[in-house]
């Protein structure tokens, strides 16, 4: 994994790059290369495409599940991404022992996070407390808020 700033104009290099992301540690190193900022992130996402990496993520938050940390709780949560281009839901279902992201807003969700691409990447990545990301505003929080304070802890970052 690089920790150089990418050219964002090589898109294959970046489409590389993601594809080579596969657990927190490796979206760390990219997220703490120098010159890495909120900026940089959007142009990321704009580059490669939002809901590739989007998928990218949702697919990760899945095998970094840790179930036992969630014993019998479980739920929908919704999450409202803003990225370049407009705002992306994705589902997040918690239930059985595991957790399922999909792309598109799901029904009846036990609560709805709202946040931007990049304080989504720096929660995945464990560069961004969830309560943290809340207190200061760049997470909100919709629904019910004891599980939405559960929910960063039942993962391997």
């Amino acid at each position: 994994m690089s920790s150089t700033v990418p050219d964002l104009g090589d898109t294959d290099q970046l489409k590389a790059m993601l594809e080579d992301v596969a657990s927190p540690e490796q979206l760390r190193a990219l997220l703490d290369a120098p010159g890495v900022d909120d900026e940089m992130i959007d142009g990321f996402v704009a580059a490669v495409g939002a809901e590739g990496v989007l998928d990218k993520v949702f697919g990760l938050m899945g095998e970094h599940f840790v179930a036992e940390r969630a014993g019998n709780d479980g739920g929908v949560v919704r999450w409202d991404v803003t990225a370049p281009g407009g705002t992306l839901s994705y589902g997040l279902s918690i239930r059985d022992g595991a957790a399922i992201g999909e792309r598109g807003a799901p029904a009846g969700p036990k609560v709805t996070l709202t946040l931007s691409a990049p304080t989504l990447l720096r929660l995945c990545a464990g560069r961004l407390n969830g309560v943290e990301g809340f207190m200061t505003g760049k997470i909100k929080l919709a629904g019910d808020m004891m599980f939405g304070a559960k929910l960063p802890g039942w993962f391997d970052y």
